[in-house]
């Protein structure tokens, strides 16, 4: 696993995330590898978006989850869930790790019991071409990498209270 961090997209103070034409073309040079329905997820602009219902950025953590896939199996093989609650608070962004062979968690101090809300995230292939990373950052700090085979994605609707 490489070093955690961005490798394509920046942010910067002034012109916020940047780097994204080079991050897609980088994308679809791997589309075969990561499949259609990853690949979808991962180039479509609105899930990086600052305004976008579906979009990840402004997303709080909801949830972690490390957990062989089969534990009855003789060499279980790692699964890694983490679910997001939407920007809109709409719906859950389900984001599903198999074969993990590595993740790392990096948490600074928290100076306040707040939500973690994410900035950004990153797909790509490791080095070696071999496994996909994830990179997640978020607002206090907080960064996830997840190297793994294959990774999937859902978004599960929340039934809102009606308005009365």
């Amino acid at each position: 696993m490489t070093s955690p961090g961005f490798r394509y997209l920046r942010n910067d103070e002034e012109a916020g995330w940047t780097g994204f034409q080079a991050y897609f073309d980088y994308l679809a040079g791997i589309r075969e590898r990561l499949g259609e329905a990853l690949y979808a997820f991962a180039a479509d602009f609105d899930r990086y978006g600052l305004h976008a219902r579906g979009s990840l950025h402004d997303a709080w953590l909801q949830r972690l989850a490390l957990a062989p896939a089969d534990v009855r199996a003789q060499r279980p093989r790692m699964g890694l869930e983490l679910d997001l609650l939407g920007p809109w608070h709409d719906r859950i962004l389900c984001l599903r790790y198999d074969e993990v062979s590595s993740y790392s968690f990096v948490q600074p101090p928290r100076e306040r019991d707040a939500v973690q809300d994410l900035l950004c995230h990153e797909l790509r292939l490791d080095p070696a071409g071999e496994c996909l990373e994830h990179f997640l950052q978020f607002d206090d700090g907080l960064c996830i990498l997840v190297a793994c085979r294959s990774m999937r994605f859902e978004e599960k609707m929340l039934e809102l209270p009606a308005q009365g």
